[in-house]
């Protein structure tokens, strides 16, 4: 599609970042995290609008309520992970420098804005891949042969993962990132709903694909722009703390990202079943496979 001027959110994105970006690492205090959100949304923004560049809608364009409910979503799926991380102690949030501290009310109202990106982002993203030629074409390959029985298994794999986790968390944290996956990810294939597993047993390998890659691709960003925050995190990784690192986390920490981002799609498939008085939601996480189990 031809545009005679980009759209006034990738304009409107670029901007943020712009400013937020150096402010970000600038500022100390409370303030700085502030700042997480306006960036991210700034990212959101100019990523989608690049989508709508390259390909002539977006998922705003598509649905402006549906992708805002995004934004709802989000913060929940966060949520659970930091309460996983209770159990594991893998990551802490730490503030640099002087200026005025939040306060915890403040603090988890500021983080739960915060996580209320991590949808958005993982969404846009996806959809820019998917837009390239060589991602955007479907990936047929070998069938993961599953049984009608499979699911449920997998499914107590999962629920015996969190077990694991609450139990032995040093040994078994590498557990946090594809528990959720197995029990969501599962639970929609027995539902009916659209799920990898369902792609994987077709032979449709996509959707998996280009969501790991998302995941990755946001992972990075989100590790770039922590490294010199005034507020971020770190990490404590049993096994990993002394492995070649890029920014705060270890190399190896990089490949949780692609059962964090498949954990997302499971996440809003199930998400979206449960919330239609609320709404429709994007038909399309990530450009997700258009399936006979995977369409709008």
């Amino acid at each position: 599609m031809t545009r005679s001027r980009p759209p006034a959110r990738l304009v409107a994105g670029a901007a943020l970042i712009a400013g937020c970006w150096p402010a970000y690492w600038l500022v100390r205090g409370g303030l700085s995290q502030e700042l997480f959100f306006p960036l991210w949304l700034g990212y959101i923004l100019t990523v989608d609008g690049l989508v709508e560049v390259r390909t002539g809608s977006s998922p705003l364009t598509r649905d402006r309520r549906a992708f805002l409910t995004l934004f709802l979503l989000s913060a929940p799926f966060w949520w659970i992970y930091e309460g996983i991380n209770q159990w594991v102690r893998n990551w802490e949030y730490v503030t640099y420098g002087g200026g005025e501290q939040h306060g915890p009310v403040l603090w988890h109202l500021v983080a739960t804005l915060s996580f209320s990106t991590v949808l958005p982002a993982l969404c846009v993203t996806a959809e820019l891949l998917r837009s390239l030629p060589a991602l955007g074409r479907p990936r047929r390959g070998a069938r993961l042969p599953l049984s009608a029985a499979a699911p449920v298994v997998l499914m107590l794999v999962g629920a015996a993962s969190l077990a694991a986790l609450a139990l032995w968390p040093r040994v078994t944290y590498p557990l946090v990132w594809p528990a959720l996956f197995l029990i969501l990810d599962s639970g929609n294939r027995l539902a009916g709903r659209p799920s990898l597993l369902s792609d994987a047993h077709r032979g449709r390998w996509d959707t998996i694909l280009v969501l790991a890659l998302a995941g990755l691709g946001c992972g990075l960003v989100w590790e770039l722009w922590n490294a010199r925050a005034g507020t971020g995190w770190v990490y404590d990784v049993p096994g990993l703390n002394d492995a070649p690192h890029l920014f705060a986390m270890p190399l190896p920490g990089y490949l949780g990202y692609v059962p964090f981002a498949w954990s997302a799609y499971a996440y809003y498939q199930a998400a979206r079943a449960l919330v239609v008085a609320a709404g429709r939601l994007p038909g399309r996480l990530a450009g997700a496979a258009r399936g006979p189990s995977a369409g709008p």
